[in-house]
């Protein structure tokens, strides 16, 4: 597209010649083709003005800045106020509104939207093909990459949706982040559906506070238009409270009286979880091979946009008794041995109260929970972390989680200020992750469960500016392989 075509109408200033053809947009110059239209991020870490000359050389035909003083090249240069905001409405209509040629589905919440995510790809697709945007990996539906972030920024969003519609997707999901809202990576979008999960205390690092939290969430309801859909937990405080859009189908779904989609009859096991599912006058009863009540929850939201979409309720039966487990939420992980291990992502007090609650009324025996906190994010959550593990596992042990720039022991000093007993065999600090996970599989009996949290899919550890290959899930089964050599 030509670069005058490209800005006509927005409110841009063009300075330089229009005529270049547009064939990309780039804020990493690193990604920076021929044809590439470079936007200049002032980020927290890096500034993208540095990075013109080398754009340049790349082979950018243009220049999109808020400091066109900054702009030493010869190319021409387009001046926004809102570089972020820009660069997704540019973004956007180069690509040729993606959004409007599939639905998207986009969700939010603190927890539950990975999980959401890839049931909705299980549950819709015998209605077509579901493109994916999120955690783990990015899916255009063909070719799948490891995600760097749930929300990329604006440019990649809308270049993902371009490359689902021609490999033929009639559905998007979108993890759809609060630090995405408040950087704009979604801006213009239109949403067929908009998911809301849950809001617990995570990220004040960055938002300050609750009700700064909760209203970036809210604000992704905007993008919805009149005839979309808000699909809400209603036992969730916070979702009670959302401001749906006129226009807007509001359904609440959860286990109380007034909600449109009901939970009831939970039996929960270590290895199904069992509900019956009511919509309107359709009554279901399900079992899914998920563990925990917060699943039912994230697989019922998903299985309420596949039944708006016109999946029976028979039908979303079936394919629930047949779920793929989604890599490091609940993930059972064994080499047959007489303990039960779980890998989560849980790395919230409310994501791993919910789940040491889930592993602990499923257990026979006890508890053993090895978990840390992230290092160069919101502090105020450690110590209720460590309140949660004293409240509800029997063995705890304190470890190293991804530390990035801080001291590993300080952070772990931090979640034990949250705990009440003393040091001894049912608390210990084990600074090194890896001896963490192999003292408490060693300890482990017949009958007990160990959970690992705060990590989940996670195959690196962020360690003083590194990243040091780490997965739970296969630390795990190199230790039980070793102790069944008797290796350990």
């Amino acid at each position: 597209m030509r670069l005058a075509d490209l800005i006509l109408d927005l409110e841009l200033r063009l300075q330089g010649s229009g005529d270049a053809r547009v064939t990309h947009i780039t804020h990493d110059s690193r990604k920076v083709e021929p044809g590439s239209l470079f936007v200049a991020l002032e980020g927290a870490n890096h500034d993208g003005h540095a990075y013109i000359g080398r754009a340049a050389q790349l082979g950018a035909v243009a220049i999109l800045t808020n400091h066109p003083e900054r702009v030493q090249v010869g190319l021409p240069y387009i001046i926004a106020t809102q570089p972020r905001r820009a660069m997704a409405l540019l973004s956007r209509r180069l690509f040729n509104a993606p959004d409007k040629q599939l639905k998207v589905i986009g969700m939010t919440g603190t927890n539950g939207k990975t999980t959401t995510c890839y049931l909705l790809g299980q549950l819709l697709a015998g209605l077509g093909c579901c493109g994916r945007i999120g955690t783990l990996s990015y899916f255009n539906g063909v070719s799948e990459e490891r995600a760097h972030r749930t929300t990329p920024e604006s440019s990649e969003v809308y270049m993902t949706l371009k490359e689902m519609v021609d490999n033929s997707c009639a559905y998007a999901a979108v993890e759809i982040s609060s630090h995405a809202m408040m950087f704009d990576r979604v801006f213009g979008m239109q949403l067929a559906y908009g998911i809301f999960t849950n809001l617990s205390r995570d990220h004040l690092d960055f938002h300050g506070d609750m009700e700064t939290y909760f209203a970036a969430k809210q604000r992704m309801f905007e993008l919805l238009p009149a005839g979309g859909t808000a699909i809400v937990n209603g036992d969730d405080s916070y979702g009670r409270r959302l401001q749906i859009p006129s226009g807007v189908r509001h359904l609440r779904f959860g286990q109380n009286d007034d909600c449109d989609i009901k939970i009831d009859g939970v039996v929960l096991t270590a290895k199904h979880s069992h509900f019956e599912l009511r919509i309107g006058d359709i009554k279901g009863v399900f079992e899914i091979p998920l563990l925990g009540l917060h699943n039912i929850y994230n697989f019922v939201c998903a299985a309420t946009v596949a039944h708006c979409e016109g999946a029976r309720l028979e039908d979303l039966q079936i394919i629930g008794h047949t779920l793929k487990p989604i890599a490091g939420r609940m993930e059972t992980v064994g080499q047959g041995q007489a303990f039960q291990v779980v890998v989560d992502f849980a790395h919230s007090p409310d994501a791993l109260e919910k789940v040491a609650a889930c592993c602990k009324e499923l257990c026979e025996g006890r508890l053993i929970l090895v978990f840390g906190a992230g290092g160069d994010r919101d502090k105020t959550k450690r110590a209720l972390m460590g309140d949660v593990a004293d409240r509800i596992a029997d063995i705890i042990l304190v470890t190293s989680d991804n530390p990035r720039s801080e001291d590993p022991a300080s952070i772990i000093d931090m979640v034990c200020e949250g705990i009440s007993r003393p040091l001894a065999d049912s608390f210990q600090k084990v600074t090194d992750r890896f001896l963490a996970i192999e003292c408490a599989l060693k300890m482990a009996r017949q009958g007990d469960m160990v959970l690992i949290a705060g990590k989940g899919h996670e195959i690196h550890q962020e360690r003083a500016g590194k990243l040091i290959p780490f997965s739970d899930r296969e630390v795990v089964a190199r230790i039980l392989r070793d102790m069944e050599a008797g290796h350990v």
